[in-house]
């Protein structure tokens, strides 16, 4: 006859891995992402933290007229990067947005995105719960870009404005600059 033990064990670990995960997440926000973006303006506009220019690399081996596709993507204020992140643009119309902050406090977020006018623009929107390493809710920020699409569709460029609100839905402020992006490819 045969032990259930072993399998009990693993049935009760499995259990606890998926509380302490959720557990874990339960305060991270896509917020803290935008609010680590918008801190990064501040610096830039402050001159009080000089930022560091990041190099990125890309593939000119094919023409694409789509956005769709994986990104390595900057925004900065004036000649100042204050975040990059990886975006996947996806068929659908929705974006997920991976910027380079502590995933500890939420590092993924969720988009939505259309192409508009002429062939090669587009906009992007993301609205997020915005809340503090105690978990107490801030209010919400939204995060829009307006881009188009570069020659050959390696590369795309435009502006971006975060517009922070409190709880109650009243605009407190908003950060703007540019974002430029590199396609990614398989090489």
């Amino acid at each position: 006859m045969k032990s259930t033990l072993p399998l009990n064990f693993v049935k009760i670990a499995a259990c606890i891995v998926v509380v302490v995960g959720m557990g874990a997440t339960a305060f991270a926000s896509c917020g803290d992402s935008l609010s680590a973006l918008a801190a990064g303006a501040a610096a830039v506009v402050n001159h009080s933290h000089p930022m560091q220019q990041h190099s990125r690399s890309s593939s000119t081996s094919s023409v694409n007229s789509s956005i769709v596709g994986l990104w390595h993507i900057e925004f900065s204020v004036g000649d100042q990067t204050i975040q990059e992140a990886y975006q996947l643009w996806n068929v659908g119309g929705t974006e997920v947005h991976n910027p380079n902050v502590d995933p500890r406090t939420g590092n993924v977020c969720l988009g939505v995105w259309k192409r508009t006018g002429s062939a090669g623009n587009y906009k992007l929107a993301h609205r997020v719960w915005n809340y503090d390493a105690s978990g107490n809710f801030l209010g919400t920020i939204n995060l829009s870009e307006t881009l188009t699409l570069g020659h050959g569709g390696t590369t795309h460029s435009g502006s971006f404005t975060l517009d922070f609100y409190d709880p109650s839905g009243v605009f407190l402020f908003e950060v703007a600059g540019n974002v430029t992006a590199e396609r990614i490819s398989v090489e």
